[in-house]
């Protein structure tokens, strides 16, 4: 199993959601959880383990070291922000809350309405998925752990709300209280209180019970003033910059009876050695699992890096992944890829004249040949069969500013081929798929199988920069050229503006002239353009899928006449 597909599986199999309803995107840039929506959905971001200097992780803005337990526990930690992100996926619908929240202040609204969510989609966890609870009461434990002194924030509303925040998930943490302070303890004990016993009510067919939750801690926290930042706990779902955390864990003589009140709070049993030794071989599967992802891309940008010293092209990138976006384009897509792909099966097989056989037309000149010298030989005979012709393929996209407006067609065609030549090309090794802008990205190389990874880097194309296209044309030659088969073909979805240096449209002339001549078939695909025309003789222009099933089957027969 690979990384993407790991995260992908937790998710949906917990939200109860497919890629029509969701999508899910790791990013190991990223410091805290987002929640967003698009047209059809949740959006899921989850931060990835980062490896700092090859010697320990960031997660969350938590450093971890790169040794058995401490990698155990960031596994604890990661899990329950998929399984946080996940829940509120399955039964969260903040539409809800927009009749309470109108007229309120934004910020205050926000916490109250995520303070009560994030406990009712964690109360529903209790009851479903009761096997993911442990894992969110110990990242419960390490986000309160991060918390600094509270008595030392200054400002009363911005205190109150980081107590209440860790009252309602069992516990708090701060120095001896004031006079003032036990009495903003107390309110904040009586909040968290009422906010359990409105979801434990079961509120599922009614907004009445969460409008009063959310209310309560409106009201409670109004009367201190209102919020500048949101404070949420480090796996959960960020609200924009909170200084409630900093990025180291806090010492705890009391750690154990703390964590114990955290499992309390939640009904959450302390996990037994056995299952935290079973705890301990996943974190090592999935942090070898993601070494050896890491490890490959390493590989792959080394070797495209050594390629690259001819070009102005300024770094390789791997695209951040988005499999849900892949999933809904390739669905929408199907009939167009099984046409191409059937249409070009009966292309790839031509009639050749094969020799060596014992039967067929006898070749007249051999068959003389044969006669004066003598010889007993049986290859007089040919005969016309279907041949299958060995292929290697470089598809190019377009990823550049200059084709946002048909992004979405270039990244449906992009799709469509990667599909056709899955098919279409069993050895893995010989069709590879990459994209450019002002930098040379890899969405599949030639080295890669066909995984989620790879597609989930296709759902993640972005349009930005420049666009270097002879320079990235000369890049996919150089990984074309080393394929050991007859047939080379370069396949260029672009809308045909050249932009990034003086000199560039001529330079373009001159990389394709030079490419022909080493005997590799160029074909260039135009979206929503006909620039393309211009510097591509075997060309089609498409503005979407459904006629590339028949301008692209044509050009393929004009190139497939080359050979």
């Amino acid at each position: 199993m690979k990384v993407h597909e790991f995260i992908w599986d937790t998710v949906t199999s917990i939200a109860q959601k497919d890629y029509q309803q969701l999508r899910v995107l790791p990013d190991e840039d990223l410091l805290y959880p987002v929640l967003s929506k698009d047209g059809a959905g949740y959006v899921v971001k989850v931060p990835l383990p980062k490896l700092v200097k090859g010697e320990f992780y960031q997660l969350h803005g938590l450093y971890f070291d790169n040794d058995d337990q401490s990698v155990e526990h960031m596994w604890r930690v990661f899990k329950a922000s998929l399984y946080h992100a996940a829940l509120h996926a399955a039964y969260s619908d903040f539409a809800r809350y927009a009749p309470w929240a109108k007229g309120k202040e934004p910020k205050t609204a926000t916490f109250c309405v995520s303070l009560v969510e994030d406990y009712k989609v964690t109360f529903n966890a209790v009851k479903s998925w009761p096997g993911v609870v442990g894992d969110l009461a110990y990242a419960n434990y390490v986000s309160s752990m991060r918390m600094g002194n509270i008595e030392e924030m200054t400002d009363p509303a911005q205190r109150y709300a980081t107590k209440l925040l860790l009252t309602l998930w069992g516990f708090r943490r701060s120095d001896e209280p004031s006079e003032e302070d036990t009495e903003i303890d107390l309110l904040a004990a009586r909040v968290a209180s009422l906010v359990r016993e409105s979801i434990r009510a079961d509120p599922s067919a009614a907004d009445r019970p969460l409008w009063d939750a959310a209310q309560a801690v409106y009201g409670s926290v109004t009367r201190l003033g209102a919020l500048r930042e949101v404070p949420f706990l480090a796996h959960m779902e960020s609200h924009g910059p909170s200084r409630a955390f900093d990025s180291r864990l806090m010492d705890d003589p009391g750690a154990e009876a703390r964590l114990k009140s955290v499992y309390d709070a939640l009904g959450a049993a302390t996990p037994t050695p056995e299952e935290e030794q079973a705890s301990v071989n996943e974190s090592r599967e999935f942090f070898e699992m993601l070494a050896d992802t890491r490890e490959k891309a390493s590989r792959v940008t080394g070797r495209l890096e050594d390629l690259m010293s001819l070009t102005r092209l300024q770094g390789v990138e791997f695209p951040k992944g988005d499999y849900g976006t892949f999933l809904r384009v390739r669905a929408s897509l199907s009939g167009p890829i099984r046409n191409i792909r059937d249409q070009l099966r009966l292309a790839k097989n031509v009639a050749d004249e094969t020799a060596g056989h014992e039967s067929g037309q006898v070749d007249m000149q051999m068959a003389m040949q044969v006669v004066a010298s003598g010889n007993v030989r049986n290859d007089i005979f040919t005969r016309e069969e279907s041949v299958y012709k060995n292929e290697s393929w470089a598809i190019l996209i377009d990823a550049s500013k200059s084709i946002s407006p048909a992004a979405q067609t270039a990244a449906e065609v992009a799709t469509c081929l990667s599909e056709v030549a899955k098919d279409l090309i069993p050895d893995k090794k010989q069709w590879g798929l990459y994209s450019f802008n002002n930098t040379f990205q890899v969405l599949k190389d030639f080295e890669e199988d066909y995984n989620v990874d790879t597609k989930a880097r296709i759902g993640g194309i972005v349009q930005r920069n420049a666009t270097l296209l002879p320079d990235a044309l000369s890049m996919c030659h150089r990984l074309l050229a080393s394929k050991p088969t007859d047939v080379k073909i370069m396949v260029v979805v672009s809308d045909g503006h050249p932009t990034g240096y003086s000199g560039i449209e001529s330079q373009l002339v001159s990389t394709i002239k030079n490419i022909t001549k080493t005997g590799v078939l160029l074909m260039g695909i135009g979206v929503d353009s006909r620039t393309i025309q211009d510097y591509f003789t075997v060309n089609c222009v498409v503005d979407s899928p459904y006629q590339m099933m028949k301008s692209f089957v044509k050009s393929y027969l004009q190139l497939s006449s080359m050979f």
